[in-house]
């Protein structure tokens, strides 16, 4: 007899919202003055008591008029057990931890995360302990203090295991927590589509655009112009969700929590708080985050009786306290430093002409975008998610923000998420409804049987940017490719030559300078909000 766990929706919000609180107020006990960052702390406390126990209420906040009879589904256990090996296998390869060769960015992400362990917060580092020619040369100074400034939120509980127990704890529960995360959001998308179906695991780590295509006709025209597999354009890119993992770890994970969250939202109610979580942990992928609160409005099963009430639900004292605390902590820290818009405005502005940006968008979207709609139209045209989902990805590339343009691809963190369980669940769908006619013996229909070729193709071409990634991982790890962690140090003193394999010592120090602020004293966050902020190593 198997044994099954009934995975109750409103517990699963609850475990959630602790997931993504928890951090937060490390970060607000942890980087404040007492007296604000206390109170703070438990006006969000406060916030997520309240948003839990409203969440499966109605429109009409009674249990007895929810939206849907559905409270939760029963799961295997051991569904639940594969998936959790799943994400810590998955979470494990993407190189959080630093147990594997991982990707390039991750020189960042364990300098920041080493300096949490060995700074007291806020970090602020001293000019006089870069000792490296070369980083001095590129910093122009050796005197004076700087802020590290940057999205920090996710490291917190990490960090602060890793003060109390030694960096290699920290990294332990960094791994643990980070599949955590993972978890929670393949439980999440199995309730959403609320189907046992192993297309959860499958489809999430592999999901993407049709990158292939643009990489096959490079090759063949042997155009070496482009940035990376995903990022063939030279103003935007939209990337896939392993791509993400092992990358920016620390923005995507919360941020697809959030969005499932409000995917499973039962009221409007929630939109506020469950949005607002999100600006903690990415202050572009929370704009994209914007368009999918406002869509749960136009749910028919979520507007209350009267539909004057709707702004009223919208904007209840827990969404717009959560908004004010998240707003006026997070938005003084994040203006601290202005480096993101070292390379900003209308993506027009970096092309040739806009002819060139049309060009460029309109490759965008029959890449990465128009497939799945042709796929997901029939069932999903009337969900206001998807909706707000196709707007968004169309609308994202208009605005250009940094280099990289970060924006565009932390930006589109919610729209893509939602388009990949939405797919998933077609998947889903289509396998128990092949297995039905298998048992009937009853031929599929050709419109449905070209709708589902279509489908196929799509996951399968769908693969080729994981497949790049873990050949690459895994490659390099089983050819003992060096580990470039002895080659990150601290951004307190920054080492190494070649850093990762892939920067100069240059390069990367210009790109530490962009999470760096200078002058951070004379900023309202330091000034008023921010503990004592002298430069110190513990």
């Amino acid at each position: 007899m198997k044994k099954e766990i009934l995975v109750r929706r409103d517990v699963f919000f609850a475990i959630c919202a602790a997931y993504l609180t928890i951090p937060i107020v490390i970060f607000l006990t942890g980087y404040l003055k007492p007296w604000i960052g206390i109170p703070a702390a438990l006006l969000m406390i406060v916030c997520t008591v309240f948003s839990c126990r409203d969440f499966c209420k109605g429109p009409e906040k009674k249990l007895s008029d929810q939206s849907s009879s559905f409270t939760g589904m029963k799961m295997p256990l051991k569904y639940l057990i594969i998936l959790a090996v799943i994400s810590l296998v998955t979470v494990f390869v993407s190189g959080v931890g630093e147990y594997i060769y991982s990707m390039v960015d991750h020189v960042f992400r364990r300098a920041i995360f080493n300096d949490l362990i060995n700074y007291k917060w806020p970090v602020i580092y001293d000019y006089k302990t870069q000792i490296n020619p070369r980083v001095i040369s590129v910093l122009g100074k050796t005197e004076g203090t700087t802020a590290l400034v940057y999205y920090t939120t996710f490291w917190m509980p990490s960090a602060l295991v890793g003060k109390l127990f030694g960096t290699a704890a920290g990294n332990v529960f960094l791994l643990i927590w980070t599949s955590l995360g993972v978890w929670l959001t393949l439980v999440g998308t199995t309730l959403f589509i609320r189907r046992i179906s192993w297309a959860v695991p499958i489809i999430f780590i592999t999901f993407s655009g049709l990158d292939a295509l643009p990489n096959l006709v490079y090759e063949l025209t042997e155009y070496d112009g482009y940035m990376a597999v995903e990022h063939w354009l030279p103003t935007f890119a939209y990337m896939s969700n392993f791509t993400q993992l092992s990358n920016v770890f620390n923005q995507c994970v919360p941020i697809w929590i959030v969005t499932v969250m409000l995917m499973l939202s039962s009221n409007v109610r929630s939109a506020g708080y469950i949005g607002s979580l999100s600006f903690a942990y990415s202050p572009w992928a929370s704009i994209g985050m914007i368009p999918m609160a406002l869509a749960l409005a136009f749910r028919k099963e979520l507007q209350p009786e009267k539909r004057s009430n709707v702004i009223l639900q919208i904007f209840n004292p827990f969404g717009i306290i959560s908004c004010a605390v998240m707003l006026g902590i997070y938005g003084p820290y994040y203006m601290v430093s202005t480096s993101a818009s070292d390379e900003s405005g209308f993506s027009w502005t970096f092309c040739r002409n806009f002819g060139e940006f049309l060009l460029f968008w309109l490759l965008l979207m029959i890449i990465e975008v128009v497939p799945f709609v042709l796929v997901l139209w029939k069932k999903q045209k009337k969900e206001p998610l998807f909706i707000a989902s196709v707007i968004t990805l169309a609308l994202i590339p208009v605005y250009r923000i940094s280099y990289f343009n970060d924006f565009s691809m932390r930006a589109s963190l919610p729209a893509l998420f939602i388009i990949s369980v939405m797919f998933t669940e077609l998947f889903a769908v289509m396998f128990a409804e092949e297995k039905q006619r298998v048992r009937k013996q009853i031929k599929r229909p050709k419109q449905e049987s070209k709708r589902c070729l279509l489908a196929l193709t799509l996951a399968v071409i769908c693969i080729f940017p994981v497949s790049v990634d873990l050949l690459l991982i895994l490659g390099s790890e089983f050819t003992g490719e060096q580990h470039y962690e002895n080659d990150i140090g601290s951004f307190g003193c920054i080492i190494g030559d070649e850093v990762g394999g892939y920067y100069s010592t240059e390069q990367y120090t210009e790109s530490v300078m962009l999470r760096l602020a200078d002058g951070y004293e004379d900023t309202f966050f330091f000034k008023y909000l921010a503990a004592s902020s002298e430069s110190r190593q513990e």
